[in-house]
């Protein structure tokens, strides 16, 4: 739909600026639908957004909020305004504010139709200096909401506001027939979340303490088509015309009126700025060689800069009255943004990848032990040490996971499962089962590896967390009538550390405890084994000891283990490789 947002300006053509004493508002919000159309979840959030910004920075006397109001009680509301801004002297500023379904001709407060065309005649005639007209209009969606009905033709920006007047701006949310979108993860439209940011501060390029329309409108539009362009099916383009004689732009918003504030001086990146009473980005500071300021409410607030795979941030808590000054260099690092910011990523989580990835795992290296035993004795004597000497042989690793949900992990290509229970960043419970491994011989017959356990994994802090596993597993063949093989119990536990970022160490220690089944062949007793190193594992994923991420899709890993049995044998293993998510 064409019109999502709307403002028309009328102005007295004038050399001086443009004088609004008397300021008024109505603001509503519409989240009842027409019949057969889904209720709206934001257009509420929207409403109030934009009253309280009017109220604190915008020097608006009168705001008048109306939730799900009737169309009598709309144009009633109207009428009320226009013989206050008459008995005014015409000296005023009116806006009219809309968050609601539309069908390009008419809206739908409470769910009943009220047509554009008597709005639009209802505002013209109003005897005020200033008249600005906002439409934002939205249907319900999935992750990302499109606006407007899809009744009727798009609706041409100037239809709203035909006022024979001496100037006049226009500005649309998006253009041509291009939908526009609203999103849960900002509870409200793109462009009036960002345009709100704008007039709170983030959009006074000049740092003149004044946020006019133009100021406001570009820092809406580039944010918009680079939301849109990530989160919608397509990216909506913003369009503005400004045609004003005498004066060629608003101040909209003065940002000395405000109680309190948040000032970050000199940023070089863009920072962004989380309300913690909702978890919602409210503003972004780009880079700047001057201080910015920020009108916001009291409460508390986080200022952050993301850099790759790197988080910077500090909290602060800003009282009625104050005002809050925020250095980027007082920034620190927190963690990465897989648990600050959008959730878990592929390789910063090696329990799941998220739903749809595949990883591949593959690593090369050399295992070093005897020739005859296993491991070789460090009590032994010379005569021994020659009868099993040192042999250095080729070991490597090779794993592919799919993520078939965000906590389901099938290891392909075998039947066997891990999924993942709890809440990455806190604590989390990963149990697996399945045929790991499955094969034919002519001697053996049918050869195979059962495998079930479980892995517990809990954090400390962002950067480090404590793993503990326990499994079994039995290889076996059927060469026999009643099967033979080797029951392995598996012990290990250790932790997940991330000293530096982009640098993760798995350090851990761990048992097998082995146990012949049906041993027909009498061959050697088998010991239990304790190895150190990277011995880990979440899923059916294997911890390298040092894990270098070079980017969310690729890391460099090494793998490195010392084990030792209960005789005194000895065996080391090293790996090198990666690992690759797409």
């Amino acid at each position: 739909m064409k019109l999502s947002l709307f403002v028309a300006c009328a102005i007295a053509a004038a050399a001086a600026p443009v004088r609004a004493e008397h300021r008024v508002a109505i603001v509503v919000g519409a989240n009842d639908p027409p019949p057969g159309h889904q209720a709206l979840r934001f257009a509420h959030e929207d409403a109030t957004q934009i009253a309280d910004t009017l109220r604190r920075v915008g020097r608006f006397s009168d705001v008048r909020v109306l939730l799900d109001p009737h169309p009598a009680n709309l144009l009633a509301a109207v009428a009320d305004v226009d013989r206050e801004a008459r008995a005014a002297g015409g000296d005023s500023l009116v806006v009219f504010y809309y968050s609601g379904h539309s069908d390009g001709q008419s809206i739908f407060p409470h769910g009943e139709q009220l047509a554009i065309s008597e709005l639009r005649d209802r505002l013209e005639r109003m005897n005020a200096r200033i008249r600005v007209g906002i439409l934002d209009t939205c249907r319900g969606g999935a992750w990302t909401q499109t606006k407007g009905l899809t009744v009727g033709p798009a609706l041409d920006p100037v239809d709203l506001l035909d006022v024979a007047t001496e100037g006049t701006a226009l500005v649309a949310s998006s253009a041509g027939l291009e939908n526009a979108h609203e999103t849960d993860e900002m509870r409200g439209s793109f462009f009036t979340h960002h345009l709100t940011a704008g007039l709170l501060g983030a959009a006074d390029r000049n740092t003149d303490g004044q946020v006019t329309l133009q100021e406001a409108f570009a820092y809406a539009k580039e944010r918009t088509v680079r939301d849109t362009a990530l989160l919608a099916p397509a990216p909506q383009h913003p369009s503005f015309d400004i045609n004003l004689r005498g004066r060629q732009d608003i101040v909209l918003s003065a940002l000395g009126t405000a109680a309190s504030a948040l000032e970050i001086s000199s940023p070089r990146e863009l920072l962004q700025v989380v309300y913690l009473a909702t978890g919602v980005v409210i503003a972004e500071a780009p880079p700047s060689a001057s201080r910015l300021r920020l009108a916001v409410a009291p409460g508390s607030y986080i200022v952050r800069r993301v850099d790759g795979n790197r988080v910077w941030a500090k909290q602060v808590a800003v009282a009625p009255g104050a005002t809050i000054a925020v250095t980027e260099t007082e920034l620190e690092l927190t963690g990465t943004p897989a648990i600050a910011v959008k959730g878990i990523d592929p390789l910063d989580d090696p329990s799941a990848p998220t739903g749809g990835h595949r990883i591949l795992e593959l690593a090369a290296g050399v295992v070093t032990g005897p020739t005859r035993t296993w491991g070789t004795s460090s009590i032994a004597t010379r005569d021994t040490m020659n009868e099993a000497s040192l042999e250095r042989s080729f070991d490597a690793l090779f794993s592919f996971s799919y993520g078939l949900t965000d906590r389901l992990t099938w290891a392909v290509p075998v039947p066997a499962l891990s999924y993942r229970f709890g809440t990455a960043g806190v604590f989390e419970v990963i149990p697996r089962g399945g045929l790991t491994a499955i094969g034919y011989s002519s001697i053996e017959h049918f050869v195979g590896t059962l495998d079930g356990g479980v892995a517990l994994r809990g954090w400390l802090s962002p950067a480090l967390s404590v793993i503990a596993s326990g499994a079994v597993d039995y290889e076996f063949d059927t060469s026999t009538p009643h099967y033979r093989g080797v029951l392995t119990l598996h012990g290990d536990a250790g932790i997940a550390w991330e000293p530096i970022p982009s640098v993760i160490l798995h350090l851990g220690a761990g048992a097998t405890v082995p146990h012949r089944v049906e041993d027909l062949m009498q061959t050697a007793p088998l010991s239990t084994t304790f190895t150190f190193g990277a011995v880990q594992q979440l899923g059916y994923r294997a911890l390298p000891l040092v894990q270098l991420q070079l980017s969310h899709a690729l890391s460099l890993d090494g793998y490195a283990s010392w084990a030792v049995d209960l005789n005194g044998n000895l065996r080391d293993r090293y790996l090198a490789g990666f690992s690759y998510a797409f």
